[in-house]
């Protein structure tokens, strides 16, 4: 857990969510496909927040938000930029696994952008599956971000040749994992998914799924085209992009995947 919060301490998520086109491609995809379920009155969590691109933007739209954030740096920075914004919304230092400081069948939408990206065992995974679940009320939805496991070979064979060893692809392709000192340290603490294993994931924990896009789609390996788009051009794909992130054969090739899923009352 230390070396995961080392890795987000000074970091500038925001900046990430901004700096290019293909970045902002993934906010705007998964603004677009939650806001069917952004309606008057619903209280948001977000599990796993950094400095607040989504959770600020929820109160900034007007809804009921709570953000739960691991890294102590990333919640400073949140709790400073809510200020500074003039925006009210509940933040907690916390660990998406346990947060027994919410209240059970308190929320309408809970949102887990990033803490799937780390869980390393499938033990803390299906606790914060378990934990969306008690927070969330009858018939709530729970949104789940992922790294798709497929991309991050690619990704290897693209950058990171060095890391494209029998050992290394093997460990990946089994266990999501690239426990390697040749790799970065972002490596070290990631845990990369499939797509059925999310599915199976949240079905497991009592929800069925509503939605599974692929957020990014193959915009990815485009990226050197889709960064040089004019504005209007960027609109034009992205209006592309919304309308064929559903097809199923682009999740494993898509950098992120996106799964809402709906409460099953006990």
């Amino acid at each position: 857990m230390q070396g995961l919060i080392a890795q987000y301490t000074d970091a500038n998520e925001d900046s990430r969510l901004t700096r290019q086109f293909i970045a902002q491609m993934e906010f705007d995809t998964t603004m677009d496909v939650l806001k069917t379920y952004l309606v008057p009155e619903v209280k948001v969590i977000e599990l796993g927040a950094a400095t607040g691109r989504y959770s600020l933007n929820f109160a900034k739209m007007g809804y009921d938000t709570t953000a739960v954030e691991l890294v102590p740096d990333q919640v400073n920075i949140l709790r400073r930029k809510a200020k500074d914004q003039g925006l009210t919304l509940s933040i907690h230092e916390g660990n998406a696994c346990s947060v027994p400081f919410i209240e059970s069948n308190s929320h309408d939408l809970c949102v887990i952008l990033g803490p799937l990206y780390h869980l390393h065992t499938q033990e803390l995974r299906e606790q914060a599956i378990t934990e969306a679940y008690r927070i969330l009320k009858p018939n709530g939805v729970l949104a789940i971000a992922y790294i798709s496991r497929y991309f991050v070979a690619g990704m290897f064979a693209q950058q990171y040749p060095e890391l494209v060893t029998p050992e290394v692809l093997s460990t990946l392709l089994e266990s999501g994992l690239v426990p390697t000192p040749l790799a970065d340290s972002f490596f070290n603490v990631g845990y990369f998914a499939t797509p059925t294993e999310v599915e199976t994931l949240i079905t497991a924990g009592g929800f069925s799924t509503l939605r599974h896009v692929a957020t990014d789609g193959f915009n990815r390996y485009i990226s050197s085209g889709v960064n040089n788009f004019t504005t209007e051009q960027y609109q034009t794909w992205l209006n592309y992009h919304l309308k064929t992130c559903d097809e199923p054969s682009l999740l494993g090739a898509s950098n992120h995947g996106l799964l809402l899923a709906r409460k099953i009352n006990e």
